[in-house]
This record gives structure tokens, sequence and C-alpha cells, in this order.
């Protein structure tokens, strides 16, 4: 695959996973999967609501916006609270909740983990969308669990839903009715359809006007999604797809590769290596103090042919470090592209945007 028109970036292309071998998931109790993470979470939240009286559902005010205004349109009582995103070490206080509300943690970048009290507390929910088999995702004894899978997994679309075995939550994990049907189409087939052809699309990407097809495929695929609020039950042969991948050791990679690039990487007043702390890092993680540090990389990366995701846009904190870039180091890359990625980051300058060769 030419990586010099495809580039290094978030959207996976369809490739052999089989070689990968697949580690321990003793850790996962009843679970369910569906096409998105947002629909673990809304599946969760109101089997939750339908067990208890809840008064507020929070958030962390650092999320991903399109999913804070795809529940805000679900659910009347969402709140927001604060937390540090880049602090490994920073937690939540579950004690300041009222036990009538339900609490979303997320597990950010895979670095986070909780200790869930054993006395009168909220509903706690975590997302491990950044750490999908990371210690705080394996070791959770939260009262659920969710996750989106295609951050990790080179799969279509694909999100989980779990109840942790070490959960000590009295609420039974519900039922989710099935699809035996393979052969009805819905907006969710129609766009797994399109990220899967975008996959293809991708793995076979020789010229620029092939990499206008297979971004223009998946754009199609994505919108499509954002605009679903009902769960649709995943279709059986859609369901195999995520499986073959769901407990595949993807994070041995970026432990590996994390370890290695950030040897790699110089010292720079600009922004900051988030140190993983020899946990496995959802990616290369650059944290910025300011917008402007950060667009002026991500444009000089972007003109290298290195397309890093900004995680996220539209959140307003108040701690020091208040944006982060994250530039990718998954199974796909080796340490030439490591080398690469580390030698381009190095030669950035700020205000310097021109492509180098």
């Amino acid at each position: 695959m030419n990586k010099t028109i495809i580039g290094y970036g978030s959207f996976f292309h369809k490739t052999d996973i089989d070689q990968i071998s697949e580690t321990d998931h003793s850790f996962l109790g009843e679970h369910h999967l569906f096409y998105a993470g947002r629909y673990a979470m809304r599946f969760i939240f109101e089997a939750v609501l339908k067990e208890r009286e809840i008064k507020t559902i929070w958030l962390p005010n650092y999320y991903c916006p399109f999913v804070k205004d795809w529940l805000e349109n679900t659910f009347s009582q969402i709140a927001y609270y604060d937390i540090d995103p880049f602090d490994a070490e920073a937690k939540v206080n579950f004690l300041e909740f009222e036990t009538t509300d339900m609490v979303l943690v997320n597990n950010f970048w895979g670095l986070k983990s909780n200790t869930i009290p054993q006395c009168d507390r909220p509903i706690i929910i975590e997302d491990h969308s950044h750490g999908w088999l990371t210690d705080g995702c394996i070791e959770s004894e939260a009262d659920f669990c969710i996750a989106s899978l295609r951050k990790t997994l080179p799969v279509p679309l694909g999100g989980i839903a779990w109840k942790p075995k070490k959960s000590s939550s009295t609420i039974a994990f519900p039922a989710l009715q099935k699809n035996n049907n393979i052969d009805t189409v819905n907006s969710m087939t129609t766009s797994w359809d399109a990220m899967s052809l975008a996959m293809q699309l991708k793995d076979s990407c020789e010229r620029e006007q092939d990499k206008n097809v297979f971004l223009s495929t998946y754009n199609q695929g994505e919108n499509i999604l954002r605009d679903i609020q009902e769960i649709i039950p995943l279709h059986n042969e859609h369901e195999k797809v995520i499986r073959n991948a769901l407990f595949r050791d993807f994070n041995y990679f970026k432990s590996k590769n994390s370890a290695y690039v950030k040897t790699k990487i110089s010292q720079n007043n600009n922004f900051k290596v988030l140190d993983a702390k020899n946990k496995v890092p959802f990616g290369l993680l650059l944290i910025f103090k300011d917008r402007e540090s950060l667009i002026q990389l991500k444009q000089f990366l972007v003109s290298n042919a290195i397309y890093p995701a900004e995680l996220w846009p539209q959140n307003n904190i108040k701690y020091t470090y208040q944006f982060l870039l994250n530039v990718h180091i998954d199974f796909r890359y080796d340490t030439q592209d490591l080398d690469h990625i580390a030698d381009v980051i190095n030669r950035y300058r700020p205000s310097v945007l021109k492509h180098e060769a």
C-alpha cells in the first residue's frame, strides 16, 4: 500500500488480522455488540432508567461533541462535571454526586482507572473507547461499561456494552432483541457497507483520485451514522466480523510502538508528549496549552501526509493543557514508519507549514 498517497491516519484500511493473536477476555461478563459506541451507551442508559429513578446523567465536560449533542437529543437530564483529561491520576469523587445520579466516566486515552466506592453512590458507567482491553477496562468494577470499537479495531463499525464480572451492581444486564434476518436492508447496513467499501478502497489506493473516492465513501457512511438515533440490532454477518477482531491483541503493537517512538521525539516548548506511565496509550498523545499551536502542528503534519485526530474540539476546560492531538501508532506501522513520524514532528517549527520532502 502506498503511504505517500493514503498517508498515516485514523481510518483503517481492510487488512488480514488472522495472524494477530487473541488476548485474555475473562473479565468480560454479559455483553452485547452494537453498530457504534453511542448505541451501546444509549442501551445501558435506558436499561438503568427502567430500573432506577435517575435525577441527572453526568458526563465529563471534556468529551466528544458529536456524542454530547447526540445524547442531549435523547436524554433530558444530561449535565457535565470537570475532570482533567490529561492527568492519569485525576480521579472522579463519586461521593460528590447524588445516589439518584448516573455518572459516565471516561478512560481517557487508555490511561485511567477508577476505584469504585462500596458505600451508597451513584450508578457508574465507564467508557473505554480509548482503552479497549487496557488495564482500566479489564480491571473495571463499574456497574456497566461501554466502548466504541472502531477506534481500535479494523472494522467498519462497532460498539460494545457489558457488565464487568467484578461489577457489584444489582441491576441485571438487559436482554437485546436479536436480528436473524441478514437480508434486511436498513440505514445501519447502508452505513456498514459504505465503511466496508471505504476500507477496501483505501487498501487498494494508488492515486490521489483513488484517495478522494475512499474519503467520499467513508464520509457517506459516517453521515448516515450521525443521523440515526434508534438502536438497530447487528446483522449476524456484521457481528461475525466484529467478533473476529474483538479480542485480538492490538494493544501489543500500541505498547511497543509507544515505547519506541517517544524516545525519538525531541523536547518541544509548543507541546508535551503525554506520559503513558507504562500503560497502553491510545496513540502518540501530544497536548497543548493553546489551540493555535495545535492547529499549526496539525497543518504541518497533514502537509507531510500524517493525519492526526484532534480529540476533541469545542471543549472548554480550566486546566493548563486543554487540547490534544493524537498521532496514530497502531499495528499498521513499523519502526520505519515511526521514525518518519518522529522526524516530521521534530522538524516542526511554529508558523512553518510548508511541505518538506
